[in-house]
């Protein structure tokens, strides 16, 4: 779990999990020292079935498991963190009301409406012990909005101001794309978007983090809270790369 209480003083660097869904994911990125995965399925080519063992085996290794969401339904949210996930997020959230729907899935009372049954989320565990599994959960159970639109960037002060939400986490392709600049990702007018949207983490003491390339995360290094420029697709692509200029080289000397 992230322990949401001391989430804006720290700073974790994720990996963004999209293809390798398989449990080694999980033992290799502890052992690099990655401080969490984030699940995409929204976008990502993962496996449900593999995705239960890899987030059931990141909680007993200490290597916490935030998916995203491909939508924002109960039968996603509330499931996901059954199943095991440390927390969820939200992708295009653009209203209050829209984090409202995700803390009453994503939080039990009184800070929602989340249905309570047992499994994953408590090992398995014996039965009973409700209340204390209550708040156990929500006190390691992010619930975050991705702010990815011009919109959510407007309403972000109303979003974060939702009790329950823990975090909101910007998606600079999207909000470059909803802001008409699609190749255009880091220039000025977007930068001033999430200036707005730290600030208003900060001043609403929640998480602030980004989905993005170093230069742009480095921008941010006082204040984010939640890194992810570790992708495992480009991971591979480039370590593929890398294995073909070797051929070439070798080839070159034949």
């Amino acid at each position: 779990m992230i322990d949401v209480s001391t989430l804006r003083d720290a700073h974790l660097g994720g990996l963004l999990v999209q293809v390798i869904d398989s449990a080694p994911v999980a033992l290799m990125a502890k052992a690099a020292g990655i401080d969490f995965l984030l699940v995409d399925e929204e976008h990502g080519d993962v496996d449900d079935a593999r995705l239960s063992t890899l987030m059931m085996l990141g909680n007993q290794i200490g290597l916490p498991t935030v998916v995203r969401a491909p939508q924002l339904a109960r039968a996603d949210v509330s499931r996901l963190l059954d199943r095991g996930a440390s927390g969820v997020m939200v992708p295009m959230m653009e209203t209050p009301e829209q984090a409202r729907q995700l803390t009453d899935w994503a939080k039990y009372p009184p800070l929602g409406r989340r249905s309570y049954s047992g499994g994953a989320h408590t090992a398995y565990g014996p039965s009973g012990h409700h209340a204390t599994n209550m708040a156990r959960a929500n006190a390691g159970t992010l619930a975050i909005a991705q702010i990815e639109t011009v919109a959510g960037v407007e309403r972000v002060e109303e979003i974060l101001a939702v009790p329950g939400i823990d975090a909101a986490v910007v998606g600079p392709c999207d909000l470059a794309i909803s802001m008409g600049y699609p190749d255009a990702v880091g220039c000025p007018e977007e930068l001033a978007l999430i200036d707005r949207v730290r600030d208003a983490c900060v001043a609403a003491r929640k998480g602030f983090g980004i989905i993005g390339g170093n230069a742009l995360i480095g921008r941010y290094a006082r204040d984010i809270n939640l890194m992810v420029s570790a992708i495992d697709v480009h991971i591979l692509r480039d370590a593929f790369a890398d294995a073909a200029l070797d051929y070439q080289t070798i080839r070159a000397q034949a």
